[in-house]
Formats: structure tokens, sequence, C-alpha cells
């Protein structure tokens, strides 16, 4: 019977959410957690042997201890294939189950399948190491698609031990990785062409053999000539709101911005603002909210005449989980309104 080892975070280990992030990574015999699902999902034709946990912020704050307890539990469990995630949209986790499954299959040369949405920003990361014994399966947004994440992570997982050929991402159904490869046909390059261009042509779908990433392309802005003349705005993606959150943003997948008014105020005060953001632990924030609204430092620059003046209002959104489409649709209009108040130059914060 086939062996696995399942990862995933201290969240679908079941052990608790972000109070829980610092975690070391532990391991739990057999079937914990979401593996548990894997397990139903693969019956009979496989065994998840162990369920290997690590908290979302420990993997990334203590990397090389990760790194060596992750491959130690591996070494005595020698798994046929690992399954990682799935990740859905939670960048923290993506990135981590992409570096785990790297990790794994150069140290230990086993075969390894993750899955999450394709907007994930560890994706990009995925398509960087071009790894051929990596796949990444695309999901939905949220866990709400977990029984289908984990059907198809089954299914794919037995295929790939079945030793059966895998297609070309298109076909297989995984996430490309960028990875051109050399195929014979008794077609020409030629013949291909021309069948593509009257496919496109008579508005028939037809499959590309050379797909290619469009990327958007962001010019950088000019420097400030003087900035000690510059109007300078807060913009912030930590969540940071009047206490109660007056406006009900969500933890995450928010489409929509606010700006509040911080003219009269010198500093921000714990205990009048709360940080909504599901990506971090937010008690840190909710104890300090200048970290993600650096009023008192800009304060002092405008005092010092570093900066010309700050702008009476922060703009901010929860970042956590933001579809890149939504994200970019609220830049513009972020953008728009800094221009209509004559703001010169932006202070970007981020978590």
């Amino acid at each position: 019977m086939l062996s696995v080892v399942h990862i995933v975070n201290q969240f679908f280990a079941g052990l608790g959410g972000e109070e829980k992030a610092d975690v070391p990574v532990g391991v739990i015999e057999g079937a914990a957690g979401v593996a548990r699902g894997l397990q139903v999902q693969f019956g009979d034709l496989a065994k998840v042997v162990s369920t290997v946990f690590f908290g979302d912020n420990y993997f990334h704050e203590h990397p090389e201890a990760a790194r060596d307890a992750i491959l130690q539990e591996l070494r005595l469990r020698r798994p046929q294939i690992v399954v990682a995630g799935p990740a859905f949209n939670a960048g923290r986790y993506g990135l981590a189950c992409v570096k785990i499954c790297q990790m794994i299959s150069e140290e230990l040369g086993a075969p390894c399948v993750t899955a999450m949405h394709p907007e994930n920003p560890a994706v990009a990361a995925y398509r960087e190491y071009h790894n051929l014994k990596v796949f990444l399966l695309p999901t939905a947004q949220t866990a709400t698609g977990m029984t289908e994440a984990l059907s198809a992570m089954a299914r794919f997982t037995c295929r790939l031990e079945s030793g059966a050929e895998i297609e070309c991402a298109q076909e297989a159904g995984y996430v490309s990785r960028g990875v051109r490869r050399l195929e014979k046909t008794d077609r020409t390059g030629a013949d291909r062409a021309i069948d593509l261009l009257l496919k496109r042509l008579r508005g028939e779908p037809f499959m590309t053999e050379v797909p290619m990433e469009i990327w958007d392309q962001a010019t950088p802005a000019a420097a400030l000539a003087d900035l000690s003349r510059a109007t300078i705005a807060i913009v912030s993606t930590s969540g940071v709101v009047p206490w109660g959150n007056p406006d009900g943003f969500k933890t995450y997948r928010n489409t929509y911005w606010r700006k509040y008014n911080i003219a009269e105020l010198k500093c921000m005060e714990p205990g009048r603002w709360e940080a909504v953001h599901g990506g971090y632990n937010v008690s840190f924030m909710n104890q300090n909210p200048h970290y993600g609204v650096p009023l008192d430092a800009l304060r002092s620059l405008e005092v010092e005449g570093v900066i010309g003046r700050l702008y009476p209002s922060y703009y901010v959104v929860p970042g956590n989980q933001g579809a890149p489409s939504v994200m970019r649709r609220i830049g513009e209009e972020i953008a728009a309104d800094l221009r209509s108040e004559g703001v010169d130059g932006v202070l970007l914060v981020a978590t």
C-alpha cells in the first residue's frame, strides 16, 4: 500500500488558529486533522502514516529549525509520496507548502503534491523552482472547497504512485511550472501553427503549445523633488481601524477600502484602534497600532520639516487573501482619491 506523509499547518492539524501560529514542528501518528479527510479519499489505495504540522509563524521565523525537524521526521518514516496543504488562498501557508515540497524533493528525492488557489502568492515561487517532482493543484479560494481539494490531491497522488505518465499541466490538471519539454509529433510546426491560427480566427477553442505568463508592468513614479514640501499619506494593508470596526471589514478577502481621519491626532492610542486581519496575530498590533499606521514617526518627521505635511486621513484595507484583481481595483480607486486630494507621495505599510 502507498505510504504518504501529510504536512499541514497548526490550523488544519486541529491545534488552533493564530494563537497557535508559533508552535514548532511536531508529528501525530496516522491521520489527524485535515489528513483524516485525505485518508477517506484514499480509501484502501494509500495510508497516511503520519501527520506533520507546523505553526505558520514558526516556519517563517525559524526556517532552519523547521527544515531540519521536518526532514528528520520524513527520514524516519520514508514515505513514498508527500502531500502538503491544501493552502487555498493563505499566503504564508502556501509559501510554506511550496518550500517544504521543494526541500523534500531535493533532499529525499520523493515526489510531492500540494494544492492552493491559483492566485495564492506562493504559486509564483512554485513556478520559479521548475521542479519536475513537485505538482501544485488548483483549489477554490477558501476551505469550503476542502472536499474537492482533498479528492483531487488523493487521485493525483495515486496516479503518481502508479507510474502512469503525467501529461502536460493543461491536460493533467496541475498548475504549470513553465517547463518546456520536447515531444514527438507527426505534424510539422507549420501545420500546427496554421491550425491554431484558423481556430482562433473562427473563434473556436484552441490550446497553445507555448503558454506565456502575462504580468502587470508598473512604471515607478519619479522621485519627489522636495520631500520637505510634499504632502504624504499613509496607505496600509494592516487592517487597523477604529475600535468596533465601524465599516464591517472582514478578516480576509475584503473588496473595499476606507480612510479614517487622523488630523488632530499625534499618536494611535491603544484601545481606540483595533486590527481586523486574519493573516497575522493581531494582539501585537492592538497593543501598538503604530506597527500598521506609523503616525507617531510621521508626526515627528512633520515637525522636523523632513516632510511638508501629513495628509489628514489614512487609507486602509485588510489585505489578507486579497485576490489580485480586487486589490488592483482597490489600488486604482485609492490612487484616484489621492490624486484628487493633491497628495504627492505615499507611505505604503504592509504586514
